[in-house]
């Protein structure tokens, strides 16, 4: 086989066959990738989350989403806050973020 103009042709004479190409995806720090949602876990001292906090979140594009919560708005254990249109792209979609 042979490339040219960034095509590859096969010899003549020479039988074609099938190429397998294994891919291993590297688990990201701060994301995990589950369909088109990326999931983020973000502890919050209980301080924080009684009275009010605020963080920026990276996201993979380089862009940084402020996150905050006002004093009175309590955070439970185990809630989930969704942001979409902050997960993978997919048929002209966009997955959610869940914090």
């Amino acid at each position: 086989m042979k490339w040219y103009n960034d095509i590859l042709y096969a010899k003549p004479g020479v039988m074609a066959g099938d190429l397998y190409v294994r891919i291993r995806i590297a688990k990201h720090k701060v994301f995990e990738r589950r369909g088109a949602d990326l999931y983020i876990e973000k502890k919050i001292p209980l301080v924080e989350a009684l009275t009010g906090t605020s963080f920026t979140l990276p996201f993979l594009d380089g862009t940084q989403l402020n996150i905050s919560t006002s004093v009175g708005q309590v955070i439970s254990p185990g809630i989930h806050l969704s942001i979409i249109f902050r997960g993978i792209a997919y048929h002209q979609k966009k997955g959610y973020a869940i914090l």
